[in-house]
């Protein structure tokens, strides 16, 4: 859905509309969307507001096909059925849209509640080689949770309450399909301390340390267990004077095994301004 070629079939012929069937709404609108999803409940559909389904796509591995290859195919299949799907619906005026950046907060800035949005990229790797694009995702942090990672008054040295840790969840997948990312539930161990390094001036520099555990099962199915561990370090300059963080960063290393094992490494970052 990131390929350029995909968004823009997508953009120019449709109204996107992404679904997760734990969070369809009460009444005709969700009903529509639970109707749809008994067909099929993974996948790409293109549909009228009839509820009629034009095309549908679901994409499946291939006994001894390399990672490039599926990618490669699954773009290729993707572009397939909405072109299938713009040629069912029939003629009808190209659709204008406007373009909105939904998360303008992701690593920079603060939420209206005072909260920020880390931003994270997560890499994997299969037998010392990469395999595939980053998994890129974000953290959202509220503004309590947020201020675990300042300096408390009169301390040079503090733990992170394992509840805020546990929020860096998403930095332990190398896949951001959600039913195999562990979610801050599945965090077994989120042990994370701080401590200033050095103070200069109006400036204090935080050294982080951390690591984490985490029993993730697809789907909610405890025949398929999907095991994720990292540690990581960190760095933070905060202003003393105004009492708040200016930047943080972290890397990660770490494993990550859904019946098959990679190797993962993780980048997160928040700036205060861009």
């Amino acid at each position: 859905m990131n390929n350029p070629a995909v968004i823009r079939l997508v953009a120019d012929n449709f109204v996107p509309v992404a679904l997760n069937t734990d969070r369809l709404p009460a009444g005709q609108d969700g009903q529509f969307f639970r109707n749809l999803m008994r067909q099929w409940p993974q996948g790409l559909w293109v549909v009228s507001a009839d509820g009629k389904t034009l095309a549908h796509h679901y994409h499946r591995p291939r006994p001894g096909e390399s990672y490039q290859a599926g990618q490669d195919r699954w773009l290729a299949e993707t572009v397939g059925m909405i072109e299938a799907g713009i040629q069912a619906a029939g003629s009808r005026p190209k659709r204008t849209f406007e373009k909105v950046d939904a998360l303008a907060d992701r690593g920079t800035g603060f939420a209206p509640d005072g909260g920020v949005r880390v931003a994270v990229s997560v890499v994997g790797f299969q037998k010392g080689r990469r395999e595939g694009p980053p998994a890129v995702d974000s953290i959202k942090l509220a503004k309590d949770e947020w201020s675990a990672f300042a300096v408390p008054a009169g301390k040079d040295g503090w733990d992170i309450p394992a509840a805020v840790g546990a929020k860096f969840a998403p930095a332990l997948s190398p896949v951001t399909d959600s039913i195999y990312v562990p979610k801050p539930g599945d965090v077994q161990k989120a042990e994370l301390s701080a401590r200033v390094v050095r103070r200069d001036g109006d400036l204090a520099i935080i050294s982080y340390a951390g690591c984490w555990e985490a029993k993730h099962f697809r789907d909610g199915d405890p025949r398929f267990p999907i095991r994720s561990a990292a540690t990581g370090d960190g760095v933070g300059a905060f202003d003393l004077k105004a009492n708040a963080l200016r930047e943080m960063a972290w890397v990660l290393r770490g494993s990550y095994d859904n019946g098959t094992r990679w190797e993962t490494a993780a980048v997160l970052e928040w700036r205060a301004a861009k």
